[in-house]
């Protein structure tokens, strides 16, 4: 298929929501850079690795994505456990929940990105030239989410964003911008739910920027409608000894993609990826991972697991690239997908990029349906078949629930049981 245009958004409709949301100078500048790109930005081409299992023109929005100006959000979400902080974005808006007394003590912030002055963090870990969902964001991106933890803070409780798709034919743009500063200590949890079982698009982008010494945990937890086409693009930047926890859990959607990627740019970063996507009936389900060493001494792990039943589909892409003045680095990834159904299909894509010698690197991919013997033998002591079945899917992903945040595990862990029990 050759290169298609992205269809254009005019200048006006792009400083409308400027004009509407009074953004500061900065936000309003970014989206004039993104617009422009647009005029000569083209889909990618199938022949591309990291599109050949999804068509990119199921990412293009088929209404003009900047017609509706984002509108003051009037219904009340319930958001469930322990937080420090409580955000909603729907209809294109913030709203602010709660932010208890001692986040707020300490300086952080939770609030609309659209007023936020934040200079030129914006687009930092996610440019808008990083491909043509990126810029369609950057240049109308309605309802976003400025976190701000300020220096040496630790939070003892997750910041829990709710970000809402829309109703069918709509377009959900939402972005958020986490910035966690030298020597903090912060939890965040971003939802994305909804939609509509007819058709809905989100094209979502989040920037995470983890400071000198920070210690970062963000989950992604993915359970939009089936008729919901999205695309999530999650990017951090991690200075000097900062580690950050990356946790991603796709159930949703129809077809939905991930690019989920962290640049380690200081001495010393570390940061662990841990995924888990299940998916059943006629789901399509793409990821892309990157770990990308661009300093010595930082490490990387990625864990990642699938589990597919019917007739769904999933393709997994992982990078690891290690730069030449990056030595003494470590990296691994594994990919494990599990087959429930003869319908069912994966595809697993590990890649390795070395440019130095002085590394330990190594990865490990595995698609395999459900071992006979082990259903024979669950069976022989006395349970049912779809109980078998649901012991052996908890047991493969055990290890990499159990390396996760209480209460992000227990999230996760709800929503097998109902997938499961749901029959896909």
């Amino acid at each position: 298929m050759s290169a298609e245009p992205v269809p254009r958004l005019s200048v006006g409709d792009v400083e409308r929501i400027s004009d509407a949301l009074g953004e500061p100078g900065s936000t309003r500048e970014s989206r004039r850079q993104a617009r422009s790109l647009l005029d000569s930005l083209a889909l990618p081409d199938r022949a591309r690795h990291l599109w050949r299992y999804t068509d990119p023109r199921l990412f293009v929005p088929r209404t003009d994505p900047t017609r509706a100006v984002p509108t003051t959000v009037s219904t009340a979400w319930v958001l469930e456990g322990p937080r420090s902080a409580a955000a909603v974005v729907a209809v294109g808006a913030l709203q602010v929940l709660e932010l208890d007394d001692a986040a707020r003590r300490a300086g952080v912030t939770v609030s609309s990105l659209h007023t936020a002055d934040v200079g030129d963090l914006l687009g930092q870990a996610v440019p808008a030239s990083h491909g043509f969902v990126e810029a369609i964001n950057a240049a109308a991106w309605a309802g976003g989410v400025w976190v701000d933890v300020p220096p040496g803070v630790t939070l003892a409780e997750p910041i829990r964003l709710r970000i809402v798709a829309g109703r069918a034919g709509s377009v959900t743009l939402p972005r958020v911008l986490v910035r966690v500063g030298k020597g903090a200590v912060a939890e965040v949890v971003e939802s994305h739910l909804h939609g509509d079982e007819a058709d809905s698009l989100v094209l979502g982008v989040t920037e995470i920027l983890a400071g000198e010494g920070s210690q970062v945990r963000h989950s992604v937890v993915q359970r939009w409608l089936p008729g919901v086409r999205g695309h999530l693009t999650l990017r951090a930047r991690l200075q000097r000894e900062a580690t950050l926890q990356l946790v991603l859990a796709s159930f949703g959607g129809g077809t939905t993609k991930a690019d989920v990627g962290t640049v380690l740019e200081g001495e010393g970063a570390q940061v662990e990826t841990f995924g888990v996507a299940m998916g059943g009936g006629a789901q399509e389900m793409d990821h892309h991972t990157e770990h990308l060493h661009h300093a010595p001494h930082t490490r990387s792990n990625l864990d990642f697991k699938v589990a597919l039943t019917q007739s769904a589909r999933s393709a997994y892409t992982g990078m690891i690239r290690i730069v030449g003045g990056a030595g003494a680095s470590e990296a691994y990834q594994e990919n494990r997908n599990l087959l429930l159904s003869p319908d069912a299909r994966a595809e697993s894509i590990p890649e390795l990029e070395i440019l130095t010698d002085d590394v330990r690197c190594s990865h490990g991919a595995t698609v395999a349906p459900l071992d006979p013997e082990q259903l024979f033998y669950l069976g022989s002591r006395g349970l049912a078949p779809g109980q078998a079945m649901r012991l052996i899917v908890y047991g493969f992903l055990d290890q990499t629930l159990r390396r996760l945040p209480v209460t992000t595990r227990e999230r996760i862990e709800a929503l097998i049981a109902e997938r499961l029990h749901s029959g896909g």
